[in-house]
This record gives C-alpha cells, sequence and structure tokens, in this order.
C-alpha cells in the first residue's frame, strides 16, 4: 500500500467515527437519511456501556439529518429535587443517575460547570450535553426562586414546555432556514474529498495537482465554518465556547466539516421530551408504539422504584412520575392516541399463557408471581372470557 492509499484510508476511517455519535441513556436519536422518513434509535447494549451507546449518522450523501432528545432527569416536587428518574428509555437499562437529593426548605448554589450539574460546590448530576446542563440548571433555580405556593405551577409548566410538538415544529423551521447552505456544501465535500480527489490524483499525479487539491478544500471547509458560525449563533446565541470551538474543529479536520450538519442539528431539540419529538417527525405507527412504550414504564416502572430509601425522595420521585404520566396521557389523547388502548392487554402466545408483566410483557404459565427481568414486579393474570355453551336442540312442544 502506498503512502497516499494509506492517507485515504486513514481519512475514511476517521470519517467513519465522525459518523458514530455517542447518545447517553435516557436519551433518543431520531434519524433520517432522505428527510421522508425518520426513525427513533435508542444507544443499544451492543455498543455502548451503562452510560450510552453510539448510534451511526448516514454516512453516504446526502448524509441525513440526525436530532437527539432527552428526558429530563430530575424528579420535581414542590418539596424537594430527586437526581434520579425512573422511567427506563433505553435497551441498555437504567442509566447511571447520582440519586442525590435537594430539599427547597434550604438556600442552595446552583451552576453549569461543562456537562455537570453542580449544587453548592459538588457535582450534582451529568447532562447529556453543555447546553442540555444549562437548561436543567435554569429550571432548577426556577423551581427553587418560586416559592412553596408557585413550585407546582413552575414544575406544570416545565412538563408543559418539555411536550410543546408546536414548539418543536417552530424550532425546526427556524434551523431549516439559518441551515439551507450547509448541507449543499457538505456534500460537495464528501464527493471532493473521496472521488473527485482520488480521480484527479489518479490521472495527473499528486505532484501536479496537490495545489489545486488544496485550494479546493480549503475553500470549502472554510466557507463551511463560516457558514456553520453564522448560523449556529443564531441558533444558540449563548454557547459562545461551543461555537468558538466547532468552528476551529471544523474549519482544520475535513473529516468533520462534512459532518458539520450533524453537529448544528444535533442540540437542536434536546430540551423537548423524546414522544414530543416523535409526534412531529415519525409515523403514526412509529409514534403510537413510542408512546405505548413510555406509557407501560410510568404506569409500572420496574422495581425499585426509587433509588433512595428515604420518604422525602420517594415522595419527590411518585410526584414527578405522577405528574409526568398525567401529562403525557393528556399529550397523547389530544395527538389521537388513547392511552387505555395503547394498554391493551396482549393477546395469550398459547394456551398455556396464564399471565403476563405489564412492563415488559412477557408472558408466564402461572396466575400468580413476579417478572424477575423488572425487579420483581407483580403478574397479571389474563382476563377469563366466558366461554357461551352450544345451543340444545329445541325440545318439541306438547300438544294440548
Amino acid at each position: 500500500m502506498s503512502d497516499l492509499e494509506l492517507l485515504f484510508l486513514v481519512l475514511g476511517v476517521v470519517y467513519g467515527w465522525e459518523c458514530a455519535c455517542w447518545v447517553p441513556r435516557g436519551s433518543v436519536a431520531f434519524v433520517t437519511w432522505l428527510g421522508r422518513r425518520w426513525r427513533a434509535a435508542e444507544p443499544p447494549a451492543q455498543f455502548g456501556n451503562r452510560r450510552g451507546g453510539f448510534i451511526f449518522a448516514p454516512p453516504l450523501p446526502p448524509l441525513g439529518t440526525f436530532l437527539a432528545g432527552h428526558r429530563f432527569p430530575i424528579s420535581l416536587s414542590p418539596e424537594a429535587a430527586l437526581a434520579y428518574v425512573t422511567p427506563i428509555m433505553s435497551a441498555g437499562g437504567q442509566p447511571e443517575q447520582t440519586g442525590k437529593f435537594l430539599g427547597w426548605n434550604e438556600s442552595h448554589t446552583i451552576e453549569a460547570k461543562g456537562k455537570g450539574v453542580v449544587v453548592d460546590g459538588e457535582l450534582w448530576l451529568k447532562a447529556a450535553s453543555r447546553g442540555f446542563a444549562e437548561y436543567v440548571v435554569e429550571k432548577l433555580r426556577q423551581a427553587a426562586q418560586a416559592g412553596p405556593a408557585k413550585r407546582e405551577s413552575a414544575i406544570n409548566e416545565i412538563l408543559r414546555e418539555t411536550l410543546d410538538a408546536k414548539a418543536i415544529q417552530k424550532r425546526w423551521e427556524e434551523f431549516q432556514k439559518q441551515a439551507a447552505h450547509i448541507r449543499p456544501l457538505t456534500n460537495s465535500l464528501f464527493g471532493y474529498l473521496f472521488i473527485l480527489a482520488p480521480a484527479v490524483i489518479w490521472h495527473f499525479g499528486l505532484q501536479m495537482s496537490w495545489f489545486g487539491l488544496l485550494a479546493g478544500l480549503l475553500l470549502l471547509t472554510t466557507t463551511t465554518a463560516i457558514l456553520f458560525r453564522r448560523a449556529h449563533k443564531e441558533l444558540y446565541p449563548l454557547a459562545e465556547d461551543e461555537r468558538f470551538t466547532h468552528f476551529l474543529t471544523i474549519l482544520l479536520s475535513p473529516a468533520t466539516t462534512i459532518r458539520a450538519y450533524d453537529v448544528l442539528s444535533r442540540p437542536l431539540l434536546e430540551k423537548f421530551h423524546p414522544l414530543a419529538i416523535a409526534k412531529v417527525f415519525c409515523s403514526e405507527t412509529d409514534f403510537r408504539e413510542f408512546g405505548r412504550r413510555i406509557l407501560r414504564e410510568l404506569r409500572h416502572p420496574a422495581l425499585p422504584v426509587c433509588a433512595r430509601p428515604e420518604a422525602a425522595a420517594q415522595a419527590a420521585e411518585r410526584y414527578w412520575r405522577t405528574s409526568l404520566q398525567q401529562r403525557m396521557e393528556e399529550f397523547l389523547r389530544k395527538s389521537g392516541a388513547d392511552p387505555e388502548e395503547l394498554l391493551r392487554p396482549p393477546a395469550p402466545a398459547d394456551e398455556s399463557s396464564r399471565s403476563f408483566c405489564p412492563r415488559c410483557l412477557s408472558q408466564f404459565t402461572t396466575t400468580e408471581g413476579s417478572c424477575a427481568d423488572c425487579g420483581g414486579l407483580a403478574l397479571v393474570p389474563f382476563p377469563i372470557k366466558s366461554q357461551a355453551k352450544p345451543p340444545g336442540r329445541e325440545q318439541p312442544k306438547a300438544a294440548r
């Protein structure tokens, strides 16, 4: 293998790595290749660990779009906040959570440092991104400053914001307007690096073509970096440090430049719940299936429900889960999906099936017991259907 072939091989490997997006557990990615059909992708168990997993963005033109939505990582109540949320949204199980407790009866210093939410100088939880950490800190401060009388309204407003489908649609339209010129440039750069440049070098040789190829590469990367910075400033005006870092990386790394559209789109909807994002982007069938899973997790969470034994912590978890369930059911009804219809019992697999787990829907041959995979959740017997006896022959009437 020549040095030039090795160089293109390394470039291909680096580009492949740029297509691998790390998504924390508790988050859901929404991916499309041609922009017509979106799919919800959760961090897979086989390509990650307890903290998250890799989801691959479409590597070939038109390069697709990559979005991410996160569940709110704190259980809030009028009395306290708990850095633990029960419903699981990932095949890899419950993500790592600190389970730290914060009472509202005392004043606290709450700030964001990188991806961390820091309370009184101590790391309280680690968010999915720096921008999401700042959003969580903002909501924590609002809840802390609301006072006991208004805190319940502040919590309901947080829930309402995370399920605002109209705000998602408006945000998406703004993104398409700001990023309209970036997609053609990134696709052009892909063709330039992996098709045009090898063809020119093969035909004319590197010595005769390197200067022109380098000039074209610099033109594409510089233009993309400038347009990226401009769009990023409009979409994320407060993220100055991230903007500067991404600008330099896109300017200096062609493999990253090709994925500039993903860098811009990924945090676009991170403050919204994945179910609301699924309503806007996914098909009706996928949305209903996603809603069915979320409802099962809320109504029948895996045991133990709370990571802490204190009554105050368990009360905060229960309050948040109940409030979230009510909002989710209301959101589903407004979207044309009946929660009771979504949670209908499954049909028995065969005649030996007597019960099922209300969370994972595994079926069992006994009417009583528990599901070990769900932490000992009690089984639900299948409804007993009354079987009508076959009608007997009508007796002839006696002669009068």
